[in-house]
């Protein structure tokens, strides 16, 4: 008896199993003929509203009754039909992958064939999700275990660099999609490499995706934050001996931590799938940084327009965050429109194709410097605080929680970044 014999089996016998194997199953998961046959005319009925039956479902495909006789009797126990439907879906699957990788040595262009090739494995994915109770009652469960983990004081979030935004925050949750905004050189990159580098310090696996700075430089900026040697000298070569000392003690604690740094010439959703699933799958993905969301390579489609592709991907990271259960931070430019106003301070709608990414978008943070602009004092409270060394990032968005705008410290070189207010910066990298 074959899988597909078995499962038509129970679908003639139990209506229940008919029912799920109808929500799961396509035709065009059965290879032989007279089985798409019989499972359509189940499928006829459940949608008619009538119990399939070995009379029903005749009536419905009177060519093979005898074939649904003989099915209609086959299976003694209905019991593992889940596990009939599972390795249908199985053998299907690889059917589909396997075709669609003989459709791939025709195609000319490797972008495209990585595409459908990344779009049939994804749907193949989706299908082959089993195991999982998504009853109330196993909700409940989850739910109250973190209930439990907060008031022992655990973060169910990871860290970021400042404690105001941790707090209001919960942390860099999983599952969510972060977008980071700003104008040019107000400190996006800067912003993400602290993110990174205080997930590192709890034990964090980070991957980062750097569409515009090489590795090096990357390294660079976290090798002169954590060794607090002057930027000028590094970047000159022209550090005392002390100050190497602490330049070979930075960069051998990051030659230690859990980091990869992309930096692709052409990076697209794809590539961000493909990298970021591949690292979770060795346990070695907590968080995924992209800078920035404006240069990543979108899949070629005729008569799309830019917010179409931004819209598709901003819905792709949100996928990938909800599927590896991971926060992924991304960076994004502001248009220009900000710079017109007289409070040059930022807000959604000064997101380049807006609809799409604030749609999408589970917390927006948006940096601001107002010594950028002339400004030499901001009032915080009932205080004239200078504007030098200080930054300001808005919630502009958040979806489980508050908004507001905090503050945060920075040096000139913007190699560290820490809480407001403090004589010290509260993160260094």
């Amino acid at each position: 008896m074959t899988t597909e014999e078995a499962i038509l089996s129970c679908m003639l016998t139990d209506e229940i199993a008919a029912r799920e194997a109808v929500a799961r199953l396509t035709v065009d998961d059965f290879v032989v003929n007279s089985h798409k046959i019989i499972f359509n005319a189940i499928l006829q009925n459940i949608n008619d509203g009538i119990i399939p039956d070995l009379i029903t479902v005749t009536s419905n495909a009177r060519h093979e009754a005898l074939l649904i006789t003989e099915l209609s009797s086959m299976i003694v126990s209905t019991a593992n039909y889940r596990e009939y439907i599972d390795i249908l879906i199985e053998d299907s699957s690889l059917r589909k992958i396997q075709s669609v990788c003989t459709d791939m040595a025709m195609e000319p262009d490797v972008n495209t064939a990585m595409e459908k090739l990344t779009d049939e494995i994804g749907q193949v994915k989706n299908r082959m999700i089993t195991g999982i109770d998504y009853s109330a009652r196993a909700t409940v469960e989850l739910t109250l275990k973190a209930i439990d983990d907060r008031m022992l004081g655990k973060r169910p979030g990871i860290d970021t660099p400042l404690k105001k935004l941790t707090v209001i925050t919960g942390g860099w949750q999983q599952s969510d999609l972060i977008i980071l905004a700003a104008r040019p050189s107000v400190g996006k990159t800067a912003f993400a490499i602290s993110c990174m580098d205080m997930a590192l310090s709890k034990g964090k696996s980070v991957v980062f995706f750097s569409l515009e700075m090489s590795r090096e430089r990357i390294m660079d900026r976290l090798i002169i934050g954590r060794s607090k040697v002057d930027a000028y000298n590094y970047r000159t070569g022209k550090l005392t001996n002390d100050e190497i000392l602490k330049v070979q003690n930075a960069a051998g604690y990051y030659s230690e931590v859990r980091a990869w740094i992309n930096d692709k010439g052409i990076i697209g959703i794809n590539d961000v799938e493909a990298f970021s699933i591949a690292r979770k799958r060795e346990g070695l993905c907590d968080m995924i940084i992209i800078d920035y969301l404006q240069l990543m390579q979108t899949r070629k489609e005729k008569n799309r327009t830019r917010d179409g592709e931004l819209s598709e991907l901003t819905r792709s990271l949100k996928l990938l965050a909800k599927e590896l259960g991971v926060p992924i931070i991304v960076l994004s430019q502001l248009n220009r429109e900000v710079e017109k106003r007289s409070n040059k301070r930022p807000c959604l709608a000064d997101l380049r194709e807006s609809g799409a990414i604030e749609q999408d978008a589970d917390l927006v943070l948006m940096l601001y410097r107002g010594a950028l602009y002339g400004e030499q004092f901001i009032t915080i409270g009932n205080e004239e605080i200078s504007t030098v060394g200080l930054g300001e990032i808005t919630i502009a968005k958040h979806r489980n929680g508050e908004v507001g705008t905090e503050y945060f410290s920075h040096n000139d070189s913007l190699t560290r970044i820490g809480s407001w207010p403090t004589s010290e910066y509260g993160t260094e990298f």
